[in-house]
């Protein structure tokens, strides 16, 4: 069984001695950190180097400022063959048991089904000190239906193995349309094999005011977050966007059934016989206070 660890880093000098420290303590040692930096401007590269000469399999090598999404897209085609490839941020900190426990759940699974395991977390300060939130509480979707709809987890837990590697590289995210990585990942996988959920945390998910990506523990700047992200348009119609290049790039692939979700979902802005679907039919439902936002986001076309 072979196990490499993906981490994109950017100018993560304060943070990243932590995590690379708690990838070493696992339980189960990877085969391989490959670290793709994003462009640091810090002193990121030089960390990365004294590791990668003290522990020789900690790999690195640097590229021109992407982003999150794309950077971890180019570690994914980057990287060497193996069995479980494993999602990593540079500000977190690893629970020493995370990889041990993500691949015992996998390998209980068909191997040639793509695979994704994600899990809780717990949520910190800067500090690491865990942060009394709700924002870690899983949703528990894994059909493909509430995939489109919903993050289940965000990709720093992520597990997935080979199969599933394969199947999302013919999604470019160099070229399709992709508001971050483990959107697709999730999508992906739930459209062709099957998503794990464990509700144990097994990491500290760091949140200090610089990520690139992350949470709230304050449930009003959560409420607050969506108000901003509905005026200003800075995610309008990702869900629609990303499900028509899912169409264009899958379609041909899948079942009638997934295909229909599909077409619903890119599909309602447009006409009024797939808003009724997309309303009305259970498979989009969470039964939670989010379905009377998600009501609202359909009738004014942002999801």
């Amino acid at each position: 069984m072979r196990l490499i660890v993906l981490l994109s880093s950017y100018n993560g000098q304060e943070y990243i001695s932590k995590q690379l420290d708690s990838l070493i303590r696992q339980t189960l040692l990877p085969d391989q950190i490959l670290v793709r930096d994003d462009g640091s401007k810090d002193e990121t590269i030089k960390i990365l180097k004294e590791y990668s000469e003290k522990y020789p399999f900690i790999k690195y090598y640097e590229g021109k400022n992407k982003g999150p999404a794309k950077s971890f897209y180019d570690l994914i085609c980057r990287c060497e063959k193996a069995d479980y490839y494993a999602l990593c941020d540079q500000d977190d900190v690893w629970f020493e048991d995370k990889l041990e426990t993500a691949v015992k759940m996998l390998e209980k699974e068909d191997a040639s089904l793509p695979l994704l395991y994600c899990s809780k977390y717990t949520l910190t300060d800067k500090d690491l000190n865990p942060l009394d939130s709700n924002v870690s509480k899983l949703y528990g979707f894994t059909d493909f239906a509430h995939s489109l709809l919903y993050h289940t987890a965000p990709g720093c837990t992520f597990v997935f193995n080979h199969a599933a590697r394969t199947k999302v590289m013919e999604y470019d995210m160099e070229k399709r349309y992709c508001l971050i990585h483990d959107s697709i990942i999730h999508k992906v996988v739930a459209m062709f094999g099957k998503v794990i959920l464990d509700k144990d945390p097994h990491m500290y998910y760091r949140q200090h005011g610089n990520n690139e990506i992350g949470m709230d523990a304050n449930k009003f700047r959560v409420f607050m977050g969506r108000v901003d992200r509905f005026l200003n348009g800075k995610i309008r119609n990702y869900r629609s966007k990303t499900a028509a290049s899912l169409l264009e790039v899958y379609g041909d692939q899948i079942g009638q059934e997934q295909k229909e979700v599909l077409q619903i979902v890119a599909g309602y802005k447009s006409d009024a016989s797939l808003k009724r679907k997309l309303l009305s039919q259970e498979r989009f439902r969470s039964h939670t206070v989010n379905d009377l936002f998600f009501i609202i986001l359909v009738l004014v076309n942002y999801i």
